[in-house]
């Protein structure tokens, strides 16, 4: 079993698509503290390419009521996050992740 993580980071002009609302999930640290997952996906153009996003956490937290507006331009920065690790029947596997740092009208 192996887990390999690459981050990359990116800044790019998009155009909103869709927006998710605001989602907390309560989970339980190792240490049996209660914490919440905070999160609101984006589905963003560009180009040619769609993209999904989120904000999690703070970033979530502080653009939980923020309206964005479809089809407008906005400059997204953010980081990829690409995962590798091996499933119980000893395959690959690989998941890639877009984490919005920040997103701003252009």
């Amino acid at each position: 079993m192996f887990n390999l993580l690459i981050l990359i980071t990116m800044e790019a002009l998009v155009t909103i698509q869709e927006v998710g609302a605001y989602s907390e999930r309560q989970y339980q640290t190792q240490q049996g503290q209660t914490e919440y997952f905070k999160s609101r996906g984006i589905v963003m153009k560009r180009g040619g390419d769609v993209i999904y996003g989120e904000l999690t956490g703070e970033a979530a937290s502080k653009n939980r009521d923020t309206q964005y507006y479809q089809n407008q331009p906005y400059i997204v920065k953010g980081y990829w996050k690409h995962r590798t690790w091996e499933d119980q029947n000893h395959q690959t596997r690989h998941e890639n992740a877009f984490y919005i740092t920040d997103i701003q009208t252009f």
